[in-house]
């Protein structure tokens, strides 16, 4: 019999295989999800963070992994993960570039969700989701722990708004490596994330400077510094980042 668990019980990773269910952009093999009725309606985020949301994962044919683990790079689980996946490998894609540039040794923010829409358009030149769509995503994959996600710190905005800054976690970065040792790092991949890596460092290397100076003077910034950074990142950097 399988075993229900609740999603927030499950490595942040292996969350991921509800979010077909939970988006209705249909489901993988032997993944079954339940939710409180009572969060029917809501935006699936919602359900991503309470504990009544629950997982069942049946034993799949063809499967000798002895786990759910394999649908994350299993080539049928790409139609329905392609979304998430491709938002999750972006994101630790930019990372590494960003690392590999010398520009910021350890892992860089993006300082709001326009960033991450000039991230997606820049590395896959293609139109990004809707401001709606993408802020969704985001928060589904801040609830699953693939993500940190939070109100820019007070030093760089001076103030509360609208915009979280974001970057991948371990867990994110545990599962673009999966993606990677499946083949997910050549250029044919479905993903696109060898045509992404591409772009991405040449973007870097073409507005070096720009970065180099933001990230300087986000390291500079203290609490009382506040808009001035904010705008100064946002006029200097074509995907303004924080640190």
């Amino acid at each position: 019999m399988a075993k229900r668990t609740a999603l927030r019980d499950l490595p942040p990773h292996l969350r991921l295989l509800a979010w077909p269910a939970l988006n209705g952009r249909g489901s993988l093999d032997g993944v079954r999800v339940s939710l409180p009725a009572e969060l029917a309606g809501n935006p699936p985020s919602v359900p991503c963070y309470s504990r009544g949301t629950t997982v069942e994962f049946d034993a799949v044919p063809g499967d000798s992994s002895g786990g759910p683990e394999f649908l994350l790079t299993a080539p049928e689980s790409g139609p329905v993960l392609a979304e998430p996946l491709r938002l999750v490998s972006t994101l630790a894609l930019w990372d590494e570039v960003v690392r590999e540039a010398g520009v910021y040794a350890s892992n860089i923010y993006l300082a709001s969700e326009r960033s991450v829409a000039g991230l997606l358009r820049t590395a896959h030149a293609i139109a990004p989701p809707s401001p709606a769509e993408l802020t969704e995503s985001l928060e589904q994959l801040h609830a699953m722990e693939l993500l940190y996600r939070f109100p820019v710190a007070y030093k760089f905005r001076g103030g509360h708004g609208a915009e979280r800054q974001c970057r991948i976690n371990g867990w994110g970065r545990l599962l673009f490596r999966m993606l990677s040792d499946a083949g997910g790092g050549s250029e044919g991949d479905q993903y696109g994330i060898g045509a992404a890596r591409e772009r991405l460092a040449r973007h870097v290397q073409d507005h070096r400077g720009a970065y180099l100076r933001g990230v300087r003077a986000a390291s500079a910034a203290e609490d009382h510094t506040g808009a001035r950074i904010w705008e100064e990142i946002h006029v200097e950097q074509p995907i303004p980042v924080l640190i």
